[in-house]
């Protein structure tokens, strides 16, 4: 692993790299993330950064390196195995069912914690009543967490776009992370929904106990609560610190901030 202190960390990936063709889409990045820590992963369009959450979240293979989540090897597992040890996420794109009503959405984030499966769902024994009557408990605690409790037997295809996107974080949490991934949560909303997501994120982080790590494009919502930062460019990892030390390395201004004042 990356560091001796790697029992403080949730996630640990030693000199990743992956691969498409001829191109380094993600090459060579040590990265870590701290338990209960807000970290934002930034860089330009194509730096690599959203490959780089599905080489976490096992959507993709790394072509070299190691990835451990909670101290334990988890190349090779495919997602849902990855989001039962703990580790959700949510997807650039909105990917709700958005036929199907907001409470469902967040029962079905449920299904990696759930056990009783077609057999029980036809059976309808008695524990599997009680683990259904668990998981609508929880599925409304969390709707109600994200302020969406009142719509939840509407259509998540009626709701605002910032209502689908607190959803979204909604069905994520379903699964009872204890690692989780936002990658871009502030795109296309309005000032006020932006506003509502940062309060969101840092209460997810303060009242349920929950690391995060972000990619983002919003430079008030990475600044305004990222503890910690990483920057990529061209799949390489070019500088990780505070907020403020981002905004004072002339990598990051020459490669993603602009000139500085």
């Amino acid at each position: 692993m990356t560091s001796s202190n790697s029992n403080n960390y949730v996630l640990d990936a030693a000199r990743v790299s992956r691969v498409f063709g001829g191109l380094k889409a993600v090459d060579q990045v040590d990265f870590f993330v701290k338990k209960r820590e807000i970290m934002s992963l930034i860089g330009p369009n194509g730096a690599g950064k959203t490959t780089l959450f599905n080489l976490f979240t096992g959507h993709y293979q790394p072509s070299r390196g190691e990835i451990f989540f909670k101290e334990e090897k988890i190349n090779g597992l495919k997602p849902y195995q990855i989001t039962a040890k703990g580790l959700a996420r949510t997807f650039q794109n909105i990917r709700l069912f958005s036929k199907m009503s907001v409470l469902d959405n967040v029962l079905i984030g449920r299904h990696t914690k759930t056990s009783s499966g077609v057999i029980g769902a036809v059976l309808r024994r008695a524990k599997d009543k009680q683990e259904e009557a668990n998981a609508r408990e929880m599925a409304m605690s969390l709707l109600k967490f994200v302020g969406l409790e009142d719509k939840k037997d509407e259509q998540a295809s009626s709701l605002s776009y910032g209502e689908q996107r607190r959803l979204e974080v909604a069905r994520a949490l379903a699964a009872d992370p204890e690692l989780l991934l936002l990658d871009e949560p502030a795109a296309g909303m309005n000032p006020q929904e932006t506003n509502d997501l940062m309060e969101l994120i840092s209460k997810i982080r303060d009242e349920m106990n929950k690391t995060i790590l972000l990619i983002e494009h919003d430079m008030k919502v990475v600044m305004g609560i990222s503890e910690r930062i990483a920057v990529l460019n061209y799949g390489k990892k070019i500088a990780e610190g505070t907020p403020s030390e981002i905004l004072k390395n002339e990598d990051v201004i020459h490669a993603y901030l602009g000139v500085a004042n």
